[in-house]
This record gives structure tokens, sequence and C-alpha cells, in this order.
């Protein structure tokens, strides 16, 4: 039996099938039975989800509602923000009745920003980071290496290396999903039929938002 809590956040605005896809592709080269996907509270770094808490909660329910593989966690929501990963796998480390390994699931484009994170040592002590990374992100994995092992040592930095994920690149984004509702334009087969179905029900992303800065097109962490 996998022990192992395995944690893949984002602000999921909306879920897609890009991270799906990265999600079940880090799952069968890790042997992971199950991840849990964590909608973020606004991060100390971005500005506010454009869909509300309740609705992207909703989509990411319905996304993967009859997966084993996923379930999904309010531990974010249920807190005041700014939210910090630091603050995420502490709460869960302290609701664990036993020691099981933490993994967390990032973004290759997140890797060179974890040194900037809140409280970054400890994050990496309370979790084992999971990489995901999208060809072609092992050409700045050079300098990347550079930064972690000034940061955190080469021991760590060659742990964070041998956390390394291959996973598909599926060129799909939030914000041009966003974009295309905002401008009339279909999103089938970039979300989840019973997302899809949700967002129109809901008339989501309805406005035009093409200048919108915030995305999460990939595993993300709040820093």
């Amino acid at each position: 039996m996998d022990e192992r809590i395995v944690l893949f956040g984002g602000a999921f605005d909306p879920v897609h099938n890009g991270h799906l896809i990265a999600a079940r592709a880090v799952a069968e080269q890790r042997g992971y039975k199950r991840i849990t996907l964590v909608p973020s509270s606004r991060g100390p770094h971005k500005g506010p989800a454009v869909a509300s808490d309740a609705d992207r909660l909703e989509m990411l329910n319905r996304a993967v509602q009859g997966d084993d593989l996923f379930e999904v966690s309010q531990v974010e929501l249920q807190r005041p923000s700014p939210s910090y990963t630091f603050d995420t796998l502490q709460e869960i480390r302290e609701s664990c009745q036993d020691d099981r390994a933490i993994e967390l699931v990032i973004g290759a484009d997140m890797l060179a920003d974890v040194p900037n994170w809140y409280r970054a040592d400890d994050v990496v002590k309370l979790a084992k980071l999971i990489i995901a990374a999208r060809p072609p992100w092992h050409e700045r994995m050079g300098a990347i290496s550079a930064l972690l092992v000034e940061r955190f040592g080469k021991h760590l930095a060659s742990d964070l290396a041998a956390g390394m994920c291959t996973t598909p690149l599926i060129d799909i984004s939030s914000s041009e999903i966003r974009k295309r509702l905002g401008g009339g334009l279909s999103v089938r087969y970039m979300v989840p039929a019973a997302v899809n179905e949700y967002i129109k029900s809901q008339g989501l992303y309805i406005e035009d938002i093409s200048s919108d800065p915030v995305d999460n097109n990939d595993v993300a962490g709040n820093g």
C-alpha cells in the first residue's frame, strides 16, 4: 500500500485537461495510487482568481468524479489568504496520525522560484518536491540547478533533480481558456466535459479577460 501523501496544487481557474494529464503522467512514473488536488487561495505573489473559490472547487470535483486516482482538498480555501505552501504542508503534517511522507508536485517553471518561497528551507524539509517537467525544460536545468545548489546545498539540490518527471507537452493554459470563453469560443476538448457544462451553466469567464495576467497553466506552488 502506498503510504505517501501526494499534493498537486494550483489555482485551477479553471482546471483543464493539461492539469490532469500531467498529474497522471507523474503518478505513473512515481507509482502514486492517490493524488490530492489542492485549489489555492490567493497566493502572496498573485492576484485573486477569476472564478470564486466555490466555483473552482466545484469544477475540480466534477473533473475528477469517478476517477480513483484523484481527491480534492479544501485545506487552502479554508484558511485566510495569502496562502503559503509552508502553511499547507504544516497543517497536513499536523493532521496526520503517522509519519507518512509528503510529496509535493510542482511545475518545472516554478522550480527556479522555490528558493524565494516563504520558509523555503522548511518547505523542502516537510515535503519531497516532485518536478513535473514538460519538454524542453531540461535545457534550463543547468542554470536552475546552480541556483538550487547555492540556496540549499549540493545534497538537497541533487534530491530535487532526482524528483524530475517528464510529462507530455500539452499546450493548454487556464488563461487561454478564459480568453476563449471571453471571446465566445468553444473550449470543448480543452477541459473535461463536466467542467465545460458547469462553466456554461454558471456563465463563468464570459467577459473578455485577455489582458488578465494571472495564469496557472501548470502545477503550481504558492511560495
